[in-house]
């Protein structure tokens, strides 16, 4: 009880250090477990969706009959495992589908089946669903998000009041499952579609009957790997973040232990074992990281619910929503983030742990300075050539691999190995000041300010890894909403977009379309999914078919192309995106083999296009080329105007009633919701970038008050031989503006580097495209003028630097 009375009584005449402390350790844990709260759910998410894509077979009549009752029965019966399902579309784009499924033959297939054998309840979400559909047979209900069943309800549809309704996590967004006698109620009042499917193993066991025929409805291929990557950067972000609030606390709980060398020093002296003394600042340590921790995990799900929304619409509504507002703190979560804080800050206090062991058992170690631990020019010396050294392995690692752990791991290396060499930098460049200058204050100046930089190192560092994260975040955020505008307005070359909301036959919309009064031309765009074969692999990607001859698509830009593009592609070629040029390292005149449902094509790539924004492969081919069968087929329509800035095209909806059901946008309408949708990308970046600068700032702030009364002996004694107060207190604020303005300098370089390294290293590894290196000169100077602002601030808080009572042991 006595040692933990004295060991309070510090925190008693220094509560703005504890706070300090303490914040540092929220704020980290806030960001960690907010991010790692909505990274976890994604990938939970992301691996119940990846079940669902064993390929499967849609079961079709030969004579182009619909399907019937009587279908399900001969296929039954001819020993196939075969599933009905009844998809339900109701008016109006907003609204879910149902699903209607026969639950007592939907085990016949995988997505149904819950999950592998000895799978956790994670991976069983699908058999839940038929598990609640069967014990439910007796009443009609629906499962699925809340959200989305709050859609449906809003349509207002006749007999919806008798429905019952169940969240379940396991089923995908915009669909709610039901029994398939439930689906049939709403099938007579709105569009519909009745399928009988097959798993693609079961044909290769049993045969189809006479009469009977299939068509690819899923490939079953793993998708892009968006989810992943995004992940992946948000992660890196996060140990980013861990990474400064390291550097700080290690910082703060040195110098808090500085602070606290005498009091230390006469316990020793008065009969406490050292081994005792470490102990109980280890429960110090643990005490520290248990309150932080607790708090910053509870702030840290807050933080995952308020930003969740745009989150999952970044993930295209991979998670719900609703779900993840819900989660509550769990055990293994707060533990964990407590043993990675106990961590961090027993690393703060690892020189004093270990000190014994470099002085011998019969010293104190407590009466080692911070600065006596640093080393001597020696230690320097071997610091700075391990980080040259490991500067040199970063840059040619990143230099050599598109592997993203790689990039991000070798970028981590980078930054330590220069967080190392900064504060020697700015120590050098104050010591060459300090040899060249004549006059002797401004020489006790830059001596004082180097003492600054080696007492304030690691915040210093902190602070540069801050300011360098803000520049190479920040470039590549203005440097995608930049090229993307420009690229839409190159792209987006029609006046309208209809999107039909069904399926149609492309050929008679298109001439409906053009009898429209004021359409001037009319570009239908098939989208689908085909399969990329190759010797190694297959892979599902995009398919985006086009009329090259339609005058809405001759300004289109590209990376590179072949002279007589659109002839090309019309007699023969094949133009692909970016992102699937550099994964299969394709480039013009290069042959290119692709499946469209059963049917296999080989074309020459003639043109590669930009596609940002997008990280699945695509391949764009004449209209004529693609067929009805194409898996996920589905077609929109581009029209030109006569007069663009006409209002007429508003009233079709209205004046023709087979358009009722279409969604009519304007040019600048989709310009609005692409630009919406990827601020809602960069926003949970950009978060974590300007907490990270508010965490660094914040921590140097208060870091430089104790530096600063640590040091008030050196401007008491200047004070004693003659340096007036005043002129004193001026050269404290310039000391501390100097110091914070030279590092905002030497942090720019790191900054470009990391804007090299996030445009043209994680994009490409991560979605498939690059962007233009831009350099954003004024808000480098935004920087600078906050860092002199940190300065400022610490120098004006320092208040009188001249205190006698720190000569009364001199």
């Amino acid at each position: 009880m006595g040692l933990g009375t004295v060991f309070l009584s510090h925190y008693r005449r220094h509560p703005a250090q504890l706070l300090g402390l303490l914040l540092i350790l929220v704020c980290a844990a806030t960001l960690w477990s907010g991010v790692r709260a909505l990274t976890d759910s994604a990938a939970r998410a992301a691996k119940q969706s990846s079940e669902l894509l064993e390929p499967l077979l849609r079961i079709e009549r030969e004579d182009g009959l619909p399907l019937t009752v009587e279908d399900f029965a001969a296929l039954r019966r001819a020993g196939l495992c075969v599933a009905p399902q009844l998809r339900v579309q109701f008016a109006g784009r907003a609204a879910p589908n149902v699903i209607g499924i026969d639950p007592f033959t939907a085990g016949c297939l995988r997505q149904f089946s819950g999950a592998d054998e000895g799978g956790d309840s994670e991976s069983s979400a699908d058999a839940a669903v038929v598990e609640r559909l069967i014990t439910s047979w007796d009443k009609p209900l629906l499962l699925g998000a809340a959200e989305d069943f709050a859609k449906w309800v809003a349509l207002g549809l006749p007999g919806s009041g008798a429905i019952e309704f169940e969240v379940h996590e396991g089923v995908p967004r915009n669909q709610l499952f039901a029994d398939i006698s439930v689906a049939q109620e709403f099938a007579s009042a709105n569009r519909n579609a009745l399928a009988i499917l097959l798993p693609a193993a079961e044909q290769g066991v049993k045969q189809l009957p006479a009469g009977y025929r299939t068509e690819v409805e899923d490939y079953g291929v793993e998708p892009a790997p968006l989810v992943d990557a995004f992940l992946l950067s948000l992660n890196a972000l996060g140990v980013l973040t861990l990474l400064v609030a390291a550097l700080l606390v290690r910082s703060v709980y040195r110098f808090a232990l500085e602070q606290r060398r005498r009091s230390l020093d006469i316990l020793v002296r008065c009969g406490i074992p050292q081994n005792k003394l470490r102990i109980a600042l280890i429960v110090e340590v643990l005490l520290v990281a248990l309150v932080g921790g607790t708090i910053g995990v509870w702030l840290g799900e807050r933080l995952a619910s308020g930003l969740a929304d745009g989150f999952s619409g970044t993930l295209s509504g991979l998670f719900s929503v609703q779900a993840l507002a819900q989660s509550r703190l769990t055990l293994m979560s707060w533990l964990g983030m407590v043993l990675i804080l106990a961590f961090v800050v027993g690393w703060a206090c690892f020189d004093l742990l270990s000190a014994s062991g470099r002085q011998g058992t019969h010293k104190n170690p407590f009466r080692a300075t911070s600065e006596q631990g640093a080393g001597g020019c020696r230690e320097r010396n071997w610091r700075v050539l391990v980080a040259l050294l490991l500067v040199v392995v970063s840059v040619c690692t990143l230099l050599s691999t598109f592997t993203l752990w790689l990039i991000f791991a070798a970028t981590l290396g980078c930054l330590i190995g220069c967080g190392m060499l900064l504060p020697e930098m700015l120590n050098g460049l104050l010591a060459f000041a300090e040899r060249v200058t004549q006059r002797p204050l401004l020489e006790w100046s830059f001596s004082e300010m180097r003492a600054l930089c080696r007492l304030l190192s690691l915040p210093l560092t902190a602070l540069a890894f801050a300011i360098a994260t803000a520049i190479g975040v920040q470039a590549m955020v203005s440097g995608f909403e930049s090229t993307f505008d420009r690229w839409l307005d190159q792209r987006l070359q029609g006046d309208l977009y209809l999107d039909p909301g069904q399926q149609v036959d492309t050929n008679e919309w298109q001439q409906r379309l053009q009898k429209l009064p004021g359409v001037s031309a009319v570009l239908p765009m098939v989208r689908g999914r085909a399969v990329l074969e190759s010797s190694l692999s297959q892979k599902q990607i995009d398919v985006f078919a086009i009329d090259p001859k339609s005058p809405l698509l001759q300004d289109w830009p590209f990376l590179s192309a072949e002279p007589n593009l659109w002839q090309r592609v019309h007699s023969g070629g094949v133009l692909i995106n970016e992102q699937l040029a550099r994964r299969e390292s394709l480039g013009l005149g290069d042959q290119l083999q692709f499946k469209l449902g059963d049917t296999s094509d080989t074309r020459t790539v003639v043109g590669i296009y930009a596609d940002y924004g997008r990280p699945q492969g695509e391949l764009m081919l004449p209209l004529a080329q693609v067929h009805d069968a194409l898996p996920e087929r589905y077609t929109r329509f581009v029209l030109g105007l006569t007069d663009p800035a006409g209002e007429d095209w508003r009233d079709w909806l209205d004046a023709y009633p087979w358009l009722q059901e279409s969604d009519l946008r304007d040019q600048q309408e989709l310009k609005r919701a692409a630009n919406a949708a990827f601020s809602r990308t960069f926003q949970l970046t950009r978060l974590l970038n300007g907490l990270t600068l508010v965490l660094a700032g914040t921590a140097l702030a208060l870091m430089g008050l104790v530096i600063f009364r640590l040091r008030q002996a050196s401007y008491t004694l200047l004070y004693v031989s003659g340096v007036p107060r005043a002129s004193l207190r001026r050269r404290l604020v310039a000391h501390s503006i100097l110091v914070t303005g030279l590092l905002a300098i030497l942090a720019v370089p790191l900054g470009l580097f990391l804007s090299w390294v996030l445009v043209a290293r994680v994009n490409p590894a991560a979605f498939g495209w690059a962007l233009p290196l831009h350099f954003y000169p004024m808000f480098w100077l935004q920087v600078w003028a906050v860092c002199l602002l940190i300065g400022a601030a610490v120098g004006l808080l320092a208040g009188n630097p001249v205190r006698l009572e720190t000569l009364k042991n001199e």
